[in-house]
């Protein structure tokens, strides 16, 4: 991998390591126009060829949020509140799609994420775009 992002929620209780192919002005980034991240202000971004480690402190104030579809859980922290980012299990294994805002240091917010609608999609369609798009999950550790 050539770039590596760290990150974690506001308190620290839930933390990451992004391995990324490449950098964020090729990965890009999206604005997912749904409620839940609309009203997050999230701009996120994954790697297929990447990899995500995930450690949480203190399981207790990790929440797992479900809408929609039901399709993914959404990591946020019962302690500072904050999204990390939306994680999707199927057989075993795990894909994710990480909030930046949550990088250490945050990427400056000039760095737009493209507007995303991904509300026409049934659960299997959804379900492939995340296993071609979003990074896989090599550690999510309690």
């Amino acid at each position: 991998m050539t770039h590596r992002f760290e990150g974690r929620c506001h308190c620290g209780n839930i933390s990451f390591v992004f391995e990324a192919s490449a950098g964020l002005d090729v990965l890009g980034l999206r604005a997912c126009q749904c409620g839940f991240c609309r009203a997050h202000g999230a701009r996120t971004t994954s790697d297929p060829r990447g990899t995500m480690a995930i450690k949480v402190a203190d399981e207790t104030q990790l929440q797992l949020y479900r809408f929609g579809l039901n399709t993914a859980d959404f990591l946020i922290c019962r302690t500072c509140g904050v999204f990390v980012g939306a994680m999707m299990t199927e057989e075993g294994k795990s894909w994710i799609t990480v909030n930046v805002n949550t990088f250490r240091p945050v990427p400056a917010y000039d760095l737009a994420g493209v507007a995303s609608d991904f509300g026409g999609e049934d659960a299997s369609g959804r379900g492939d775009r995340r296993k071609l798009k979003w990074t896989p999950v090599t550690e999510f550790s309690t």
